[in-house]
């Protein structure tokens, strides 16, 4: 079973069948993501166990590991869950709705929470959150659960930053089956790191107001340099150009448009990386994941993106509802950048 090597915060799939030899060959594991997996989230010896509720599209199942080089301390504070080094975090909290703490509430809540939680340890910088709730193209009292969902974000940022910018990390937030609201989080000690854009499209913390009356709060990309390694973590990526959505009902044009967004993606971080710091190259998706909503869609989601991603180790199929209820699919992953002469 083969040892994964990182002063950073590498990421990467292991069949669930391998995962036990897998974590005896790593010692330090900060948390491992079990996909299907309607258990509830808890503290091993070693690492945090991630259950989210969302299906794997494929026969094999697989764990989603974030591994570091660094000794880690596995332990609860209030309702996040963490695993934690000298220079990161990886949390987890889940929170259930009640009949007097609705999405928004709860949301406000939880980031509230989030935030305050990063101050207290000393881990004030956001690199990427994953936001996973029930029903999120559903309405309540007439207001779809994805607008409550980002107002209450939206809030929790407001009164931590005067201003946003700059802050808000690269987040995926797609609906679940079932469930309770889960987010999951990766937090710097130290900022190395940069959020990143998309010239393709209008950033998500400026959409108009036909969007919902709070816009996402989230960025393109988060560029992190964690001295060795450097990573870019790309947020959630769909068939969206400026703010628009592209080609409803057609998963195929879907892909092409949201691959379109990629590349754009991948081509400005590294043009603006390398304005700014040393010379990069962007090498390789070493975890890419794929949320998939409709059934009939599914294999040929799979079968397009396994021609097309050829430059991905390691692909993730998911079941999942996306923000947009036109929309078919998403994509998100992590790239690894090296430095160049």
């Amino acid at each position: 079973m083969r040892k994964i090597k990182s002063k950073a915060l590498s990421v990467t799939l292991v069949p669930e069948r391998d995962f036990k030899e897998f974590s005896l060959c790593n010692n330090n594991i900060l948390a491992a993501v079990f996909y299907g997996d309607n258990t509830s989230i808890s503290l091993s010896q070693d690492y945090l166990r991630v259950p989210v509720l969302l299906h794997q599209v494929g026969e094999e199942s697989l764990v989603e590991v974030w591994v570091s080089d660094l000794p880690n301390e596995v332990n609860q504070f209030e309702n996040i869950y963490y695993a934690a080094n000298s220079d990161m975090v990886f949390g987890s909290i889940n929170l259930h709705e009640t009949k007097t703490d609705g999405l928004e509430k709860l949301v406000f809540r939880a980031y509230k929470e989030i935030l305050g939680f990063l101050d207290r340890m000393e881990f004030p910088y956001l690199v990427r959150c994953w936001n996973y709730f029930p029903g999120i193209n559903q309405e309540n009292n007439g207001i779809e659960r994805y607008k409550l969902f980002c107002s209450g974000r939206h809030e929790a940022f407001a009164k931590k930053y005067q201003s946003m910018h700059g802050y808000l990390p690269a987040a995926t937030a797609v609906g679940s089956q079932s469930g309770p609201l889960t987010i999951n989080f990766i937090a710097a000690r130290n900022s190395k790191g940069e959020h990143i854009e998309n010239p393709r499209q209008v950033s998500a913390y400026k959409y108009p107001m036909c969007h919902g009356d709070r816009s996402p709060s989230f960025a393109r990309a988060t560029y992190m340099d964690w001295g060795e390694d450097k990573y870019l973590y790309v947020a959630g990526t769909a068939s969206i150009v400026g703010h628009k959505s592209c080609h409803k009902d057609n998963p195929l044009l879907q892909l092409q448009e949201t691959q379109e967004n990629l590349d754009s993606l991948l081509n400005h971080s590294k043009c603006l990386l390398n304005r700014n710091a040393e010379k990069v190259d962007i090498v390789d998706g070493t975890v890419i994941k794929t949320y998939i909503r409709d059934v009939e869609s599914r294999p040929l989601v799979k079968k397009l993106m396994e021609e097309r991603a050829t430059g991905a180790q390691s692909r993730l199929y998911l079941v999942g509802d996306i923000c947009r209820k036109e929309l078919l699919l998403e994509v998100e992953g992590v790239w690894s950048l090296n430095s160049s002469d």
